[in-house]
């Protein structure tokens, strides 16, 4: 439910920003609304021009300050396309027509991305801090796991040593509890021998606490990429330890050979003293 609690986050932290939106669009639309609902009421001064049609929809649009700015509210979200706007306007002087335009410009291209990176920042700043939950949350569910082990452990450790033989680890897994425990941590106990090995660090033939602990939650869930790629190259050092090892090994018998074979074969004095005696 991440997402979900990001976007929950999201809504409920943007609400400052939104108000200080809702101020500034507001100002905008008061300012501009103001001066061409001011413009109308200065045209429209006559009663003539009161029934005149070609003044009908630019008052129905601007004729008041509230349906000024609903009316620029529209054209700024979509509501209404501002160049039917502008066409209302048509019968005010054209200044009025350049402010509509400038309105337009402001508020498209400069206020709505102000908008949309406010809010994206607030989102950022959320998504920062769901990530600081997350490794809080981690914290506490590997604490929580090694407090469970110390439990299992004390438990296993019916003698209260603090420590635990072979014979008690083998004794403790035919306990169905015991087993259901490993397998909810994904630890296969189906050898126990083996795993026993690997719990045993220092190669005491005895499990400590901190052994069990440790090395059990380093066994837990399936192996990373990480993990996999590590052993790989960990493989791949030894090989050619191994390598380099055996060449090693190769060359000093080499020379063994060869220096027994030298200190077998006689010298070249002794020959002629040989040959000299057989005459």
């Amino acid at each position: 439910f991440r997402e979900l609690r990001m976007m929950v986050y999201s809504i409920t932290g943007s609400f400052k920003s939104l108000l200080w939106i809702a101020l500034v669009l507001g100002t905008m639309f008061y300012l501009f609304g103001i001066s061409f609902t001011t413009a109308i009421t200065q045209h429209i001064n006559t009663p003539g021009k009161w029934r005149s049609s070609d003044n009908l929809e630019m008052y129905e649009r601007f004729g008041t300050l509230d349906r000024a700015a609903l009316s620029l509210f529209m054209a700024m979200s979509g509501g209404l396309d501002w160049g039917d706007l502008l066409t209302a306007l048509e019968p005010l002087p054209g200044q009025y027509a350049c402010i509509f335009v400038l309105y337009i410009v402001l508020s498209i291209f400069a206020v709505v991305n102000i908008v949309t990176s406010v809010f994206l920042d607030c989102a950022m700043q959320i998504h920062q801090q769901d990530k600081e939950v997350v490794v809080h949350e981690e914290i506490e569910a590997k604490n929580e796991a090694l407090d469970q082990l110390k439990d299992l452990f004390e438990k296993m450790d019916a003698d209260g040593t603090g420590s635990m033989t072979l014979q008690e680890f083998e004794d403790k897994l035919d306990k169905e509890r015991v087993v259901a425990y490993f397998n909810t941590i994904k630890l296969d106990v189906s050898e126990a021998r083996t795993l026993f090995s690997l719990l045993d660090y220092d190669n005491s033939n005895e499990v400590s606490i901190d052994e069990f602990v440790n090395g059990c939650y380093k066994l837990m869930g399936e192996a990373t990429a990480l993990e996999t790629n590590i052993m790989h190259c960990e493989v791949k050092n030894l090989r050619c330890v191994v390598h380099s090892l055996s060449d090693e090994v190769k060359e000093l018998r080499s020379l063994m050979q060869a220096d027994v074979i030298h200190r077998m074969a006689p010298s070249s004095d002794a020959k002629r003293a040989l040959q000299r005696s057989e005459e």
